[in-house]
C-alpha cells in the first residue's frame, strides 16, 4: 500500500470513527437526566471511597495523595472501558458487518474514540480537584501528548480483544476479571518502592508507566524519564502494530463468523 491509500484509508477511517463515535455518545446520554454526570459517578465515587478510606486506615495523608489517587483512577478507567467496549464492538454490528461494505476498523476505533469523549470530563473533574488543592495547571498543556501514546497502545490492544471477542464468547467475562487484577496490580492508590517483588513485576505493566508519565508531568510539572518514555513509546507502537497485523489478517472473515 501506497504512503497516499495509506493516509486516503486512515482519514476515512477516522472519520467514520468519529461519526459513530458522535452517535453512539449522544444516543447513550439522550433522555438521561443526569446526562454526561454519569461518567464523572464512577471515577469520583471510587475516589471519594478510597481517600476516606486512607485517611481511616492510614490516619493522613500526604497533601498531593488525592490528585495522585485520582490521576490513577481516570487513567486506568480510561483503559478499563476503551478495551471492554471493543471486545464486542464487531459482533455488536453483526449486520454492518454482513450487509454493508464498511472499513471494519472503524467499529473498534469508535469505541475507543467515545472513551476520549468520556475521559474529557473526567479530565475537566481532575482539572477542578487540582485548583481546589491549590496545584499548577501547567503540565495540561503537555497532557496531550502523553495521552495520545495511551490512546495508541489502547487501539493496539483493541483490535486484538475485537478479534479475539469474535470466536470467544466469554471474553468479556475473562477480560474484566483480568483488569479487575491489573487494577490491584497496578500503582492506582498505593506507591511502589524500588526493589519489592511488585514493583518488578510492574516493569513489565504497561499501565505502570503511563502512570508515572501522566502523575509526573501533572503533579509534578516535570518531563518522565527517558527510559519510561522509551518503554511507554515501544509498548503503544508495539501494540498498534501487532494489533493492526492480526486484524488485517483476520477480518476478512468476519462476515462469516458473525
Amino acid at each position: 500500500m501506497s504512503l497516499k491509500k495509506g493516509f486516503d484509508k486512515f482519514r476515512e477511517v477516522f472519520r467514520l470513527s468519529f461519526q459513530l463515535a458522535k452517535s453512539d455518545f449522544m444516543l447513550r446520554n439522550e433522555g438521561s437526566y443526569l446526562g454526561v454526570l454519569w461518567y464523572l459517578l464512577d471515577p469520583f465515587l471510587l475516589f471519594v471511597i478510597l481517600l476516606f478510606l486512607r485517611g481511616v486506615i492510614v490516619g493522613g495523608m500526604d497533601d498531593q495523595y488525592p490528585i495522585y489517587l485520582l490521576i490513577g483512577l481516570i487513567v486506568f478507567n480510561f483503559f478499563r472501558k476503551s478495551s471492554n467496549q471493543s471486545i464486542n464492538s464487531i459482533t455488536r454490528n453483526s449486520s454492518f458487518v454482513k450487509s454493508i461494505k464498511v472499513n471494519h476498523e472503524s467499529l473498534v476505533v469508535s469505541n475507543v474514540l467515545q472513551s476520549v469523549f468520556s475521559h474529557i470530563f473526567e479530565i475537566i473533574l481532575l482539572v477542578f480537584v487540582m485548583i481546589y488543592f491549590g496545584n499548577s495547571l501547567i503540565g495540561f498543556l503537555f497532557y496531550p501528548l502523553f495521552f495520545v501514546l495511551l490512546i495508541v497502545f489502547v487501539q493496539g490492544l483493541s483490535f486484538v480483544l475485537s478479534v479475539i471477542g469474535v470466536y470467544v464468547y466469554d471474553l468479556s467475562n475473562i477480560w474484566m476479571v483480568l483488569t479487575r487484577l491489573l487494577w490491584f496490580a497496578s500503582p492506582i492508590f498505593y506507591s511502589l518502592e524500588e526493589g519489592t517483588v511488585l514493583y518488578t513485576l510492574n516493569l513489565f505493566n504497561p499501565m505502570f508507566y503511563f502512570l508515572d508519565m501522566v502523575r509526573n508531568i501533572l503533579i509534578y510539572n516535570t518531563y518522565p524519564s527517558i527510559f519510561v518514555i522509551l518503554v511507554s513509546l515501544l509498548f503503544s507502537f508495539g501494540s498498534l502494530f501487532v494489533g493492526l497485523f492480526v486484524f488485517e489478517k483476520v477480518k476478512y472473515r468476519f462476515a462469516e463468523v458473525v
